[in-house]
Parts: structure tokens; sequence; C-alpha cells
């Protein structure tokens, strides 16, 4: 053979790739075949030295051209078909294997890859049985009826896409005039095989800078070349800039595109959690390039990643039969209950459809006409900044990273940069720096993932919970929907102990990562478990706590913001950030009296049945299981009775309703059972009076034990609630203040009488705080500060103080102005942490009382003496003539007793009746959570209010 014939010039071409050197094989071989006869063998090779150098079109048509010059040649025909399946164009691969014969083992082969790699297992397995037995198990095994009824959708979608495709034959090529363009283009691609080498040794070296400067140099040479394009696209990615090398993949014209690079494209749509546009760049792509493996799991890995786990298990509208790989999710969904998976189903579609998804290059925006070299040679810059950080780092420690950083991106504002120099802020515990870095960088980008996570976070930790709701429901429901963004939701939700709000975030179980399973299991648990009517409950509470706060303090913010014009979001954070731990921790305490009122009225039925069981038996005489039978009916007459009735007096709202309302109506019940026990025995009514007096007694019982239990939690809430206000002394004046101020700006509100009794209970709460907790929280420094500290918070005091007269009782509207001036003096003092400029007022001289003599002091001695006694002096000297019982005289004897004890007490201090009306008032005030009074004017205000406006 001659040196020059083809296997020499195959085999110099074989070297020249085994070195690497594609594009000088490429040469070889066209030269070749230009000047000689068109030789297949030269031609596959010639195609996959094209393949080599990145021009998948031209390498397509020159196998084109070699299976047409030998169509029964396997080796042509099974590369072409593999080429064919890696560029998504299914139908054409089906095609070229028609050239083979029919009974060809090859053909077999490759038709069930084929059919294989378009998600079609059933033609594939009987295609090929032999090696397709993993496939024949996954489609019913024995079971032949399962794999006909997908045979008979395999079939029908085969046909579809078949008929779409049109005519298969490849269309006439001027193979001449393609040959002298590949020996033309040499030079070029010789050129760009070199700066890929040279950029993969950097990389490989971990000289990422170093990689993108070589590749933004070649591509000022040539913007075009699919090989560079490539290289830098997966360079970018390397160099952790998804979007540029997005935009590096969308200019690689080859046609078609490799599904490899389809799937970066639509990997890196996931990665920047764009999932409708994900979703929508693979609804795009032509019917067979759609049905790839690959391409339908980016598809279903969107799906995952928007917490849509029944459309990624099945995606019937798409591909007709679930996919292999979800199993594991197909089980989450429901598994064979097919009830549960089309509710799920029916969920999610109605989630995709708020799905608003936009073109690829609309999403791009600027990217898509900035030149290729100048996008790496931005990723160059950046990875040169980052490297000079870490050395920096290393060298000096994160103080020096974050110096290098800034002074990068104060120069050039690189997304990249930004985002680094707002981590390393963050870990420095300086939020507020990071914070104001993210939204320069939210500018360019409101949408990024990484920035609205990083935002997120930042807000979360300075407590700015309002910005962080505002800038989540500022987000498309795709972005929000990201796993990054639902964690950090979640978080927010659960640190201000939202946990019903936290789970829901999280999203369904299928699509929580691994690293969230144990939150989300501890959650569920929390909120309930298995009782969903329990959890349905703590997510209505959760929300109105959240909504109540929402709307209740952006009366306080306005009213700040128009008092304290330079009014900062740390001065803002003070007030939301005390309203918001008042409406948690009384939706807290909230459920727990709930929790401890049922668990005693159940505990207080369950006694009441036992004890009235006990009396049918023995009053009335009735066998042992009738008398069960009308003690279960009793005590369940009574629990309706206490739920239906009772139960609104049982709560221990407020001590006066417990006073004046819950407590006579308790003593009535329990006399009037009583009398009803005692008539039995006087009348002799066969015990039946008995038993219904003990059903009546046992209604009082029942309501005492609920009245009782919601006491005691309402004591102990009204003491961590003390404990709050004592903690953040100047977040508990100022919020007081703000509310005292925005409800003085209604006129209506001066002339009503409650409004004012009010408004003097608010004074005095702000008074105590800036006299004893407000000094409190300084601790004891030295004498000297202490008294100052002392009698500063005495003065502030008594200058809220004298506000109460002139709200009681004002002369003219300028009283008015003049406490909203003090109020508002105040309100700048305490959102400042001026505390200095409190106004303060000076002590009232009282002259000292006149000396009282020996012999009034013995008067009054002895006169306090008789008039205390005398009810049980009375008791005694009559017993002779009167004749008390036992019983009588006992409880009379206490009475009197009672009656001194008290009548002493109001003696020594004859403010006690108003100590004890205070002190309720501040227990019902504390416990924050109950529900006021009708005639309590806050209340008709915020019912006229809601009914005016529903709450957010």
């Amino acid at each position: 053979m001659s040196s020059t014939g083809p296997a020499a010039v195959l085999e110099a071409a074989e070297l020249c790739s085994a070195a690497g050197e594609h594009a000088d094989a490429a040469h070889l071989l066209a030269q070749a075949l230009i000047t000689g006869p068109f030789d297949p063998a030269l031609l596959r090779a010639l195609a996959e030295a094209q393949f080599a150098v990145g021009w998948d079109g031209c390498a397509l048509t020159l196998l084109a051209e070699a299976q047409r010059l030998a169509p029964q040649d396997e080796s042509v025909v099974a590369t072409r078909n593999h080429r064919l399946r890696e560029h998504g164009r299914f139908a054409e691969a089906l095609a070229a294997l028609d050239t083979l014969p029919a009974d060809s083992v090859w053909a077999a082969v490759l038709r069930a890859g084929t059919y294989d790699a378009m998600s079609l297992p059933v033609l594939a397995v009987e295609s090929d049985a032999a090696g397709r037995r993993g496939l024949w198990w996954r489609t019913g095994g024995p079971l032949p009826f399962l794999r006909a009824k997908r045979r008979r959708q395999e079939q029908r979608f085969l046909a579809r896409l078949l008929d779409s495709a049109g005519p298969l034959a490849p269309a006439p090529v001027d193979l001449p005039a393609l040959l002298t363009r590949i020996v033309n283009g040499t030079a070029q691609d010789r050129d760009a095989l070199a700066a890929t080498r040279a950029a993969a040794r950097h990389l490989d070296g971990d000289r990422q800078a170093e990689a993108a400067a070589v590749l933004a140099e070649a591509l000022r040479r040539d913007s075009t070349h699919p090989l560079l394009l490539r290289h830098a696209a997966r360079t970018a990615e390397a160099l952790g800039r998804p979007t540029p090398a997005l935009a590096l993949y969308r200019r690689i014209a080859v046609d078609p595109t490799p599904i490899e690079v389809l799937v970066r494209q639509g990997e890196l749509l996931i990665q920047l959690h764009r999932l409708p546009e994900a979703a929508l760049f693979v609804d795009t792509l032509r019917a067979d390039t759609a049905r790839a493996v690959d391409l339908r799991r980016v598809v279903a890995d969107a799906y995952a990643d928007g917490g849509l786990p029944a459309a990624a298990a099945d995606i019937r509208d798409r591909t007709g039969v679930a996919a292999d790989w979800h199993r594991s999710l197909w089980w989450r969904n429901g598994g064979p209950l097919t009830s549960r998976q089309v509710r799920l189903y029916a969920r999610d579609s109605a989630l995709l459809a708020e799905w608003t998804p936009l073109p690829v290059e609309e999403l791009l925006g600027p990217l898509v006409t900035v030149d290729a070299a100048d996008l790496m040679d931005a990723a160059a810059r950046a990875a040169a900044v980052l490297e000079r950080a870490r050395q920096a780092e290393e060298r000096d420690g994160p103080a020096a990273t974050v110096d290098v950083l800034t002074a990068a991106a104060t120069v050039d504002p690189d997304p990249q940069v930004v985002k680094e120099l707002a981590l390393q802020l963050s870990f420095a515990d300086r939020e507020e720096e990071a914070l104001t870095w993210l939204e320069r960088a939210a500018t360019a980008d409101p949408n990024d993932v990484d920035v609205v996570d990083g935002r997120l976070m930042a807000l979360t930790w300075l407590d700015r919970t309002r910005d962080a709701l505002d800038t989540l429901e500022a987000l498309p429901p795709a972005v929000r929907a990201a796993p990054a963004i639902r964690s950090r939701e979640s978080w927010l939700y659960e640190r201000q102990r939202l946990w019903a709000s936290a789970l829901d975030t999280l999203g369904p179980a299928a699509t929580t990562p691994p690293w969230h399973r144990r939150t989300r299991r501890q959650l569920w648990w929390r909120t309930g478990g298995p009782l969903w009517t329990l959890r349905r409950r703590v997510r209505d509470s959760d929300e109105q706590a959240l909504a109540a706060w929402r709307s209740g303090t952006l009366p306080l913010l306005s009213t700040l913001d128009s008092t304290v014009p330079a009014a900062t979001p740390a001065m803002r954070t003070i007030v939301d950030s005390n309203r918001l731990n008042h409406e948690m921790l009384t939706m807290l305490w909230e459920r727990a009296n709930v929790v401890a009122r049922l668990t005693a009225g159940y505990l207080a039925t369950a006694a009441a049945f036992l004890v009235l069981s006990r009396i049918a038996a023995t009053a009335v005489g009735l066998s042992p299981g009738w008398a069960t039978l009308a003690g279960a009916a009793a005590a369940g007459l009574d629990y309706v009775v206490l739920s239906r009735w009772l139960f609104q007096y049982t709560r221990a709202d407020a001590g006066r309703l417990v006073v004046t309302r819950a407590a006579p109506l308790i003593v009535g019940l329990a006399v009037a059972g009583t009398a009803l026990y005692r008539l039995d025995h006087w009348q002799g009514l066969d015990g039946w009076p008995a038993f219904a007096g003990g059903t009546v007694a046992a209604l009082a019982v029942m309501a005492t034990a609920r009245l009782a239990a919601a006491a005691v939690w309402r004591v102990v809430a009204a003491r961590v609630m003390g404990r709050l206000r004592r903690r953040e002394p100047r977040a508990a004046a100022l919020t007081e203040t703000l509310a005292l101020l925005a409800e003085l700006r209604e006129p209506s509100r001066r002339n009503d009488l409650r409004w004012r009794r009010f408004w003097l209970e608010r004074l005095e709460r702000i008074a105590h705080a800036v006299e004893h907790e407000l000094p409190a929280t300084f601790g004891f420094v030295d004498p000297d500060t202490h008294r100052q500290l002392t009698d500063g918070g005495s003065g502030a005091a008594r200058a809220v103080r004298q506000l109460k007269f002139l709200v009681a009782a004002p002369a003219s509207p300028d009283t008015w102005r003049r406490v909203e001036d003090v109020l508002r003096h105040n309100t700048a003092a305490l959102a400042t942490g001026e505390l200095g400029r409190l106004r303060r007022a000076e002590p009232v001289t009282v002259p000292a009382p006149a000396p009282r003599s020996r012999r009034a002091v013995a008067v009054e001695v002895l006169r306090t003496a008789v008039f205390a006694g005398l009810p049980l002096a009375v008791v005694y000297l009559a017993q002779p003539w009167l004749a008390f019982s036992d019983t009588a005289l006992d409880w009379a004897k206490v009475v009197g007793l009672g009656w001194a004890l008290l009548y002493v007490l109001l003696t020594l201090d004859p403010t006690l009746r108003d100590k004890l009306s205070t002190g309720l008032a501040l227990v019902t005030l504390g416990q924050g959570g109950g529900i006021p009074t009708a005639e309590d004017p806050v209340v008709v205000a915020r019912s006229r209010d809601s009914a005016r406006s529903p709450a957010p």
C-alpha cells in the first residue's frame, strides 16, 4: 500500500489525535479527501476530529456522507447513531439504523440503546431483551399486562414523534467546499486547542485567574469558536459565575447543540434558581430532543427544587410515563395511594400556574450584548481579587481579607466580589455593612438568590423581621420557592416561634433536603404530629399573631417617623421587635392557657363522672350499668353547658370579670346544687333531686377547676410579660409613648372618659419604666453615678406623672398640645438613646404633718381596736341567747376575724383599696393575651378598624 494511501493518512491522523493535535489531524484527513476518493473510514475519522475541535454540525454532516457511501458499515452506522443520540436527534438516529440488515445484532443493540435514551423502556426491552434485563424488571417483570399498557403509550408517542419529524434523509451537501473550509480553518482550530490546553493546565494548578485570562485573550482573537466558548463557559462555572457561564453557553452557534451543553444550560438555570425558565427552556426544544433522559431530569429537578414533588415524580403531561429515577419520590407522594397522588398533583399544578417564566435572553439582560472576552476578563479580575483576599487572610487574618475586598468592590463592584465581601462582613458580625453592600448588589439583580439569601440572613440577625418579610413578599413565587430561600424563611419563622409557618415554608417532606429533615421532623411533632386539626389551629394562631403584629405596629412606626424625622432602621427595630416579642409571647401563653383550661375541664369532667355514677347508684338505687350510663350522661351534659355557656366566664381574662361575673355564677350554682341535694333528704323524693343537685354542683366544680387553671396561667403570664418589660425598659417606654401619641391623634377620643382612664394607665406604666426599670438596666456602677441615674429617672417619672392631671382634666385645647409636646420630646430621647434629654420635674415639697399628742394617738388606737373587735364581741355576746350551731359559730368567728384584719389594714394604710385595684388591673393588663372587656376603648377602636379594613 502506498505511504500516502488512505491507511497511511488514517494512521498519521490517529497519531496527531493521540497527541491532542486534532486540528492537524483534521487538516491531513481533509486534504487527503480533497485530493483522493471519498473514503468512509477517512470521513468517519475526520468527523471525530471535528467533534474534538467543537464543530459538531460539520461532523454530523461528514458522518451522514460516510453512511451514504457505506450504508451497511456497522462501525459507521454505530458512530453516527451514537453521535445523533448525543445531540438529541433520536428520530434521525432511529432512521440511521434502517440501512443495516434486519437480522443484524448491532441493529437491535443500537435500537434498544436509542429507545433507552429516549425514556422508552418497554421498546428498549423488546428490542434487546438479553441486554436489558434491568429494564425488564422495571417495566413489570413477569407481569406482562403492565408492560403492555406502557408499550401502547410508548408506541403512540413514538408515532407522533416520527410524524412530526418529517423527512429524515440528510440534505445534499457540497462536500469539497466543506473540506476546503476545514483546511482553511486549521489555524483557527489550532489556536483554540492551544488556548484550551493552557487554560486546563492553569486550572489544574489552581491558577483560576490565569486560566480565565488565557481564554479571554483567545476569545478576543476569535469570539465565535465553539470550543473556546464551551471551555470558557466551563471555566466560568468553575469560578463560581453561573450567569456569565450561561451567557457563554448561549453563544455556541452549533446546530445541533449537544445534549451535554443543553443540560448544562438547564442546570445553570436551576443553580440560579430560575426554575420556571429551566422548565421553559426544555419545552422550547425539539420534541425528540426534549425526550432525552438528562433533559427530563432537568425538568424534574426544577420541580423538586420548587417544592413540587408530585409534578417531579409524575410528569405525564410532558412524557407520558413516570421517570424511573423518581421511584423514591413516588413512594413519598403516597405510592399506590392514588387519591393522595391526585391531591398532591392538583396542588402542584395550582402552584405551577403561578410560575411566570421569562426567555433566557431576557433573563440574561445586558450580558447578552457583552463581548465574550469581556466576560472572561471580568471573571479573571474577580478571581485575582479573591485570590489576593485568600492570601491576605492566610498572612494577616480576616480583617485584611475585608480590607482587600472592600478596596476592590469600591473600584469595581463585581457581584461575586460584593457577595464574598458581604459574607466576610457577616462572619465579622458587621451585618449593617454587609447589608449595605448586598443592597447595592440587589440593584443589578434583585432576584439573585445568593444576594436575597444574604440579605435575609443579615436582616434576621439585625432583628429587622418586617424588612425581611417585605423582601420575601417582593420575590417571584419560583424564586421564593428556592430551597435556600425556603430554608432561610423557615429559620426566620422559627426564631419568632411561629412553628407552623416554619413547617409550611420548608415544603413537602418529599422535597426537603436531607440536612433539613431532622428540623422538619421536630417542627412536625411540635405542631401536632399526625393531629392535622391541631396543626391547622396552630397555623391559624400563627397567622393571626403575625397579622396582628404587622398591622398593629404600623401606627407606631408612622408616629415614630413623624416625630423623629431622622429615624434609622435601628430605631424602628426597637419598636418593631418589642411589639413582635409581645405578640409572640401573648400567643404562646394563650395556647398554654387553652391547654390548661381544657386539661382541667377534662379532669374535672372525669371526676364528675365518677362522683355522679356513685350518687346514681347509692342515692337513686340504680344498677351499676345504669348508674354508669346516668353518670356519663350527666357529666357530658355538664361539659356541654360548660363549653357552650360558661366558657366565657372561666377564661380569667380580667380580674373584674372574675369578681363580678364568674365568682357569683359559680357560687350560685354551688348553692343551687347543695339545696337540691339537701331537698332529697328533706322530702324523700327517691334520690333524683340529689342526683340533679350533684349534677349542678359538679358543673360549679368543673367551672371552678377551669377558672383556677386559667387564673394560675394568667398570673404566670403576667410575671413573664413583666420580666420582658424589665429586660427591655427603653423599648417598653418608647412603645407605650408612641401608642399614646398615636391614640391622641383622634380628637374624638379626647372627649371620651374611658380613653382618658386608659391613657392614665399608660402614663403610669411609662413613669414606672423610666423611674425604676430603666436605671436598673445599668446596675450599680458607683454611688455617685447610681444616685444621678436614680434622681434622673425620678425626675423623668415626675414629669410624666404631671401629665396625668392634664389628661384627666384638660382646661383648654392648649393642654393637649402641651401633653403632645412632652411626649414627642421623650419619644425623640428614647429613640435616639439620649436619655439625658428626657423631660424632668423637680420634686414638690410637701409640708410636714403637725405632731400628734399622746392622747390623740391613744384615742385612735382604742377606736380602731373597738371597731375591729366589735363583730367578734357581738358573736360571743349573742351566743347564749341565739344558740348558734357549731358550724355557724365557726363561720361567724372566721367572718369576725376577717373583718378585724381588714379594718386594721385599712386603718394603717388608707390607700390599700386603691393599691389592690391597681394591682389587679396591672395583672390583667400584663397578661396581654385575654379578651378585654367590651367597654375597653382600645378593643372598641380595634373592632372598628377591623370592620373598616380587613387585616393583611
